[in-house]
Order: C-alpha cells, then structure tokens, then sequence
C-alpha cells in the first residue's frame, strides 16, 4: 500500500485566509497521485484569520469558524482524490455545528476552539488530532484550547505507522518516545523566524526535525509558513530534501547498520 508513496511538504505565498485557501487547492490538485501531502499549522486562517475575529468580532468566532469549515473541507476535498492525502491543522470549534444563529451579542458565550490536525482525502478524514503543548509566548492559551497529550500516538496509515507533532510539541523529547516506531512523523509548524526570536530559534526548527528523524529512524515532513518559511522531507539518516519518496528499505537498512535488526 505504502509503495511508491509521495512525500510532499508545501507552504503558501497568498497573503489572506481566501486566496490561501485557493493556492492550497490549486497545489493540491497538481499533487501527483499516491501523494501525502504536508501543509503547515494553521494554514489558511493564521491565528484569527488575518485579524477579522479581533474586538467585536470575536464573540463570532465559534460560529464563523463553523461556516468557514465547511467550505474549506469542501474544497480541499474537491482537490484531493482518494489516493491524495492532506495533513494540515485550522482553528475547530466544538461548537461549528451551532452556526451563527447561536453567536451573536445577546448570547456572547466563548466556544472552545482548538488547533485541530487533520489527514484526509476526498472521501474521508484518517485522523485528527487537537494540538495539547500550546506555545504560550504567543499567547496560544487565550485563543484556543489545548487537548490531551494522552491522545498524541502513532496511528496507522496505508500500512505504515504516522505520528503527528504540531510545533512547540517538536520541543517535548517524551512525545519523541510515544512515536517511536513511526515510519513518517508529520511536523506542521508556525515557527518564529530570525527577526522576532533570533537565528538560533530559527534553526532550531530544521535541526529538532533533523535530529527526530535520526533518533527514530523515520522520515519526518516539515512545512511551516506564516512566519518561518520552509518545507521539506528529512530522510530516515537526516538529509533533508525538498520531497522524497517513501522507502521501507532505507528505514530497514539503517537499522540494519545500527544493529537494530
């Protein structure tokens, strides 16, 4: 199942939450087939979609979210086909079925809204997962919930083994662990870059990635964007490519040579 699997990390350009959603379908679409593809935390809307949930709007948000949820699956579904797959994470509001009709000044209740991870295709969602370890300099913990590190595990996937780590959880070496034994660790991020956090944050990202794919033996997917902008695979011995193809034989003949098998 996993033969000749694409491994493809992108990042957009588009400078507001509709024009990325379109960039995103329109990349997504020129995927070749038996693709994973790889899009950064966040994506389309940023942390508030480009500002407009700011003041009074933001006792819109729940619903809003909810709205806008259904026309970004819709269309990435569109763009996918059942053997392309997308892994991105948005902003998920438990409460996205309510609409607007529950939101508005005379009932100014706060939805939870979580940083939600998902891998689907055209027909179906694999997995989701809410962001646990919020980066919480930027504020994280005012905007959205966090969920369970309980519920940070591998899961399978067209035969193979995947793990999900969104961002600042890349800093936590026991979550390292609970994915020991992946195949492919997906890493979407909005990563600081130079100017705000300074050169060493900044590698920081490559050389976390870099170093997970070498202690687990995996191929780890990057992608983060709206800030630091990179995207790329690391290979099981750590190179790093601007995509890859997955190879069950690198992973086994590494361990092989470390004495694992």
């Amino acid at each position: 199942m996993s033969e000749n699997l694409n491994l493809i990390s992108l990042t957009l350009k588009a400078k507001n939450a509709t024009e990325r959603l379109e960039e995103l379908a329109n990349l997504v679409e020129t995927a070749p087939e038996n693709s994973l593809l790889l899009a950064s935390e966040l994506c389309i809307s940023g942390y508030d979609f480009d500002g407009f949930f700011a003041g009074a709007n933001k006792a819109m948000l729940g619903g809003m979210i909810g709205s806008f949820d259904a026309m970004l699956l819709e269309r990435l579904q569109e763009a996918l086909s059942p053997d392309k797959f997308l892994g991105f994470t948005h902003l998920s509001s438990l409460n996205k079925s309510a609409g607007l009709a529950q939101i508005s000044n005379l009932n100014p209740h706060q939805p939870k809204i979580y940083n939600e991870f998902l891998l689907l295709n055209s027909n179906n969602v694999f997995h989701s997962q809410f962001k646990a370890e919020l980066f919480r300099p930027n504020l994280e913990h005012e905007i959205f919930a966090a969920g369970e590190v309980s519920d940070i595990n591998a899961f399978t996937f067209k035969g193979l083994k995947l793990g999900v780590l969104i961002c600042f959880e890349l800093r936590d070496s026991r979550l390292w662990a609970k994915l020991k034994g992946c195949d492919i660790i997906m890493v979407p991020a909005m990563w600081g870059k130079a100017s705000m956090w300074g050169k060493a944050r900044e590698n920081a990202y490559l050389s976390l990635c870099k170093a997970l794919a070498i202690a687990n033996n995996c191929y780890v997917m990057i992608s983060s964007s709206l800030d630091l902008e990179v995207a790329g695979v690391f290979l099981p011995d750590g190179t790093l490519e601007a995509s890859a193809v997955f190879d069950a034989n690198l992973i086994a003949q590494i361990k092989k040579n470390l004495g694992l098998l």
